[in-house]
């Protein structure tokens, strides 16, 4: 007797451990859930131009999705073909972006242009118990848009705005001028429907969504130090939530959602349809890059770097707002709100010229951050179709740099010596404006002065020793993260975790590193569990 009680206390046990941690969903390979043809076939019916495809064949990924980064348009490419299922970091097509696991290409993608389409896709998955993800273009560098046996709304095809709307009342306020752009529309296509008409705070990559994950995930913007992140510039989303709703989300409509939605991570609460972004009047921009000149083969002197990194780090916390970009240890490419005069006669360019051995790469000055990037014609974006891409991001804390400059250079001058390439953002100014609970992004997002990007394990292991509780920047975090959702979300993961219960109960929108992610098979493997241990009280019995 006391061998079947103990049987029951475990079964429990673990009954009760899988329902909280794991979910069964339904699997190709499961006949008994899995829907047939004909119900696959009455889903396509519904949807607009009957755009259902089936994506199952992993074998056909290296045929369509064969892009890579020696094609200067690979991003272009690969984020319009393979029904969905191309990555613009191929390793992501595997299960955790490891390239050595197995695929993880949804079963099949529904090519969303309305929100009807959505709205079937989530009942028909709902009816069936089918994981749902969420992709526009496949940047994810964690590859949270992937999900093996799940259905993929594919969102770039979604209808377009890109409407400007002037005297914009919501929520009690009246904004200037606002933008609407649509849940599959890219930077490009709203860089270009705002033109030099405004400023719009946006992304660099100019094929990455402009309403979906890189919104989602902050939104780190070349001009975030004047006027603040992606997130800030938000006034309300529409979104499909996990009940096939169609939703409002704004500070005065589902605040709660509103708040989630900006930080908490793409494809985790629903799915944006578009987005209202704040504009900002238009003044001129500069876009510079530089590049330390002596320090190249065969010497590689390093004077120059190390003063370079001296000068970064004594002036990044008090740098004029003016000035937002990226540097790495021997470069920068930065961009100053104000005219060549201006920018030739500011403090830290001149600090810069001082440094001696260094080369303007490019300078470019135009009427607007638009014109200064070079549009509408010379944009240019990032290469993508690499066959893997191992970035890792870590929050390099304000106070941190203030009070230990000398142990902020000397982590910059080990990390040339081991590993050496980096791609960092400079951060703060109006970020730190906001607090740290009034969106979800991590605390430490607002209270930091550089986000570093690593390319190579040892340099960003150094980071996390040196700085273990700073956090990561969660859209170029590292697809192995330890700790991932601390890291992502700090003090704010309970509150969205909260949220996620409340807005998908079943969790429907299921992937890595989203909130309430969840892996495996709760049915198997507590069937399993169970079974074990009915087979081991059987044989007791038979035993005795």
């Amino acid at each position: 007797m006391l061998l079947i009680f103990l049987s029951y206390a475990i079964m429990a046990e673990v009954v009760q451990i899988s329902a909280k941690d794991s979910f069964d969903y339904c699997l190709p390979s499961n006949s008994s859930c899995w829907p047939s043809k004909d119900q696959w076939n009455e889903l396509k019916s519904k949807i607009s131009s009957g755009k259902l495809h089936d994506i199952s064949n992993d074998d056909e990924y290296s045929k369509v999705c064969g892009a890579s980064e020696s094609d200067p348009g690979a991003a272009y490419t690969l984020e319009d073909t393979g029904e969905g299922r191309c990555m613009q970091y191929h390793d992501c097509s595997k299960k955790k972006c490891d390239e050595g696991a197995a695929w993880n290409i949804p079963e099949y993608s529904v090519e969303a242009s309305e929100e009807n389409d959505i709205i079937e896709a989530i009942k028909f998955a709902n009816k069936h118990n089918i994981q749902v993800v969420v992709k526009t273009t496949g940047h994810n560098y964690a590859g949270a848009s992937m999900g093996d046996g799940a259905l993929l709304i594919w969102m770039r095809h979604f209808k377009k705005y890109g409407d400007i709307k002037k005297a914009y009342e919501k929520c009690g306020e009246t904004y200037d001028a606002v933008l609407k752009v649509g849940g599959g529309q890219v930077w490009e296509e709203a860089y270009k429907a705002v033109g030099n008409d405004y400023h719009l705070v946006g992304g660099g990559g100019l094929t990455v969504s402009a309403a979906g994950g890189w919104l989602n995930g902050g939104g780190l913007s070349a001009s975030s130090r004047l006027y603040g992140m992606g997130i800030d510039q938000v006034i309300e989303f529409e979104v499909i939530t996990a009940d096939g709703s169609k939703v409002i989300a704004s500070k005065c409509e589902n605040d709660d959602l509103f708040w989630a939605l900006r930080g908490g991570g793409g494809g985790s609460f629903g799915v944006t349809t578009s987005v209202h972004y704040k504009l900002h009047p238009t003044l001129p921009f500069c876009e510079m890059s530089f590049v330390v000149s002596d320090f190249k083969e065969p010497l590689y002197d390093t004077t120059t770097v190390f003063k370079w990194i001296s000068l970064l780090v004594d002036s990044a916390p008090t740098l004029d707002t003016k000035w937002g970009g990226y540097w790495t240890l021997n470069s920068g490419i930065f961009y100053y709100q104000g005219t060549e005069d201006e920018t030739k006669n500011s403090e830290f360019y001149k600090k810069i010229n001082d440094l001696g051995n260094i080369s303007w790469a490019s300078f470019r000055c135009g009427e607007s951050y638009f014109a200064a990037r070079g549009g509408p014609n010379n944009l240019a974006t990032d290469q993508t179709g690499q066959k893997q891409f191992n970035i890792a991001s870590r929050l390099i804390p304000m106070d941190f740099v203030e009070k230990q400059p000398d142990k902020m250079k000397g982590i910059l001058i080990w990390m040339i010596y081991n590993g050496f390439f980096t791609f960092n953002y400079i951060i703060g100014g109006k970020m730190m404006d906001v607090a740290t609970d009034a969106t979800a992004v991590h605390p430490a997002m607002r209270q930091s002065v550089f986000q570093i990007e690593t390319f190579d394990e040892r340099l960003i292991q150094k980071l996390r020793d040196e700085l273990p509780d700073s956090g990561a920047g969660f859209n170029h975090a590292a697809k192995n993260e330890t700790d991932w959702e601390n890291q992502f979300w700090g003090s704010n993961r309970a509150r969205l975790e909260s949220l996620k219960k409340k807005w998908d109960p079943d969790n429907r929108f299921n992937c890595w590193h989203c909130v309430g992610y969840l892996q495996g098979s709760s049915c198997t493997s507590s069937f399993s569990t169970i079974l074990y241990f009915l087979v081991f009280v059987f044989c007791v019995f038979r035993r005795d």
